[in-house]
């Protein structure tokens, strides 16, 4: 007795395409939205690890700035002073821990460190920007090489915190007959662009350790 056996018709053919079809666009559209998903925060993570580099090496700068009492002799020429100027978007300031980057440098560990910002002239963005000059000169304001720390970069603010007053102030200028010392802390408030457009505030505080001026 012959078996009779039973094949697909076309219209269930076309129903299991038509389904398997409908079942790989839906995988293909989740695929893509997760890789997107990936992509984005690869990319907020990778900002969010520049700014945290950026604020930790200028809270790590900053808490090196020093200022020294000596004074230059009868007839002799300053060649090298110390100071540190605070304002509310700038600050310039000497400081120790200087690293040579070429064996036998002649360079001390002392050097002028500013931070402010300005327009970087590689991406066109307001960027807080970073001068630095090893050794010391006449004037701790000016010189050295300056570059980008940290790009777009919508304001910076910084607050000086005086321990005698217990107050925040405004600008500091050590070289003033009443501010011959540095503030116990610096509060740092930062608005940064990041990748998609959005402005996000970061706010830290950097402690300085030498604050009464070193007799060197």
């Amino acid at each position: 007795m012959r078996t009779l056996r039973r094949a697909f018709s076309l219209i269930e053919v076309l129903i299991a395409a038509s389904l398997l079809a409908i079942i790989g666009a839906l995988l293909m559209q989740s695929l893509s939205s997760s890789m997107d998903a990936k992509d984005a925060i690869e990319t907020t993570s990778n900002r969010y690890h520049v700014v945290r580099a950026a604020v930790s090496r200028l809270v790590d700068e900053v808490s090196m700035a020093y200022i020294s009492s000596h004074r230059p002799q009868s007839g002799v020429e300053i060649r090298a002073i110390t100071g540190f100027k605070g304002e509310r978007d700038r600050i310039d300031f000497t400081a120790l821990g200087y690293v040579p980057r070429v064996e036998d440098e002649k360079k001390s560990d002392q050097r002028q460190l500013s931070f402010f910002l300005d327009t970087d002239p590689r991406t066109r963005t307001r960027s807080l920007m970073r001068r630095e000059q090893a050794n010391l000169d006449d004037d701790f304001e000016e010189g050295g090489r300056t570059l980008t720390l940290l790009p777009d970069v919508r304001s910076i603010e910084f607050q000086y915190w005086d321990p005698q007053k217990d107050a925040w102030a405004d600008k500091w200028d050590a070289a003033g007959t009443e501010l011959n010392r540095l503030p116990s802390r610096i509060r740092i408030e930062m608005v940064v662009v990041m990748d998609d457009g959005e402005e996000q505030t970061f706010v830290t505080q950097s402690k300085l350790w030498l604050l009464a001026p070193l007799a060197l």
